[in-house]
C-alpha cells in the first residue's frame, strides 16, 4: 500500500515564503555585519625568525582578542536590532517569526564569519616567503565556533522579552477590540428613591 504524497496547502506555501523572506533578509544583514567586522578588525604583526615561522610582537597578541570581541559586539547588536525590526511587522508576530529569525541568525552568523574572514584576508594578504627578520601582518580571523551562537541567542531573548511585554494573547497591537467598540452600552436611570422622609 503506497502512501499518498503530502499536499502542499497555500498556508504551508505562505509559511515557507515568509520564513525564506525573513531568514534571507536576516542572513543578508548578518553578512553586512561580517563585512563591517572585516573592515574594522585589527591585524597581528609577526617577526619572521625562520622560514614560515614567526613570533608575535609584544602587545600584538591582544589584537586576537580584540578581533574576537569586536565580532561578538557586532553579533550582539544584530541580535537586538534584527528581531526588533521584524517585530514591527505586527500581523506576522508569532511562532513562525521566531523560527525564521532564529534560523536566519544561526545561518547569518556563519555567513558573517565567512564574509568577515574573506574581507580581512583581502585587507592583509599573506606574504609569500617573507625574509627572515622582517615584520609581516597576519589577517584576523574567527577560529572558534562558540561566537556563532551570540546573535541567535540574543535574538531569542529579545523576542521572548517582546512577547512577554505584549498584553494580548495574539501578540497584536494592544488597542481595544473593535467588536467591543461597536457595542452601545445604554445606561439606565437610577431607580426612584423610597425614602420615607420624602413626601409623595
Amino acid at each position: 500500500m503506497t502512501s499518498s504524497p503530502a499536499v502542499e496547502t497555500p498556508e504551508r506555501r505562505g509559511t515557507l515564503r515568509f520564513v525564506a523572506l525573513v531568514g534571507g533578509v536576516t542572513i543578508a544583514l548578518s553578512a553586512v555585519g561580517g563585512l563591517l567586522w572585516g573592515l574594522l578588525a585589527p591585524s597581528q604583526q609577526l617577526l619572521v625568525f625562520a622560514q614560515d615561522r614567526g613570533a608575535t610582537l609584544t602587545g600584538e597578541s591582544l589584537h586576537r582578542f580584540d578581533a574576537l570581541a569586536l565580532f561578538v559586539l557586532v553579533s550582539f547588536a544584530l541580535g537586538i536590532l534584527v528581531p526588533i525590526g521584524w517585530w514591527l511587522w505586527i500581523s506576522q508576530r508569532g511562532p513562525r517569526l521566531f523560527v525564521a529569525v532564529l534560523t536566519g541568525s544561526l545561518i547569518g552568523s556563519v555567513a558573517a564569519m565567512l564574509v568577515g574572514n574573506g574581507v580581512a584576508a583581502l585587507r592583509f594578504p599573506r606574504a609569500d616567503e617573507p625574509a627572515v627578520g622582517s615584520i609581516v601582518r597576519v589577517a584576523p580571523s574567527i577560529d572558534t565556533p562558540t561566537v556563532l551562537i551570540v546573535q541567535a541567542l540574543t535574538a531569542s531573548l529579545v523576542i521572548l522579552l517582546l512577547a512577554a511585554m505584549n498584553p494580548n494573547d495574539d501578540l497584536q497591537h494592544p488597542d481595544s477590540d473593535p467588536a467591543f467598540d461597536e457595542i452601545d452600552f445604554e445606561v439606565s436611570p437610577p431607580p426612584p428613591s423610597f425614602d420615607s422622609r420624602v413626601p409623595d
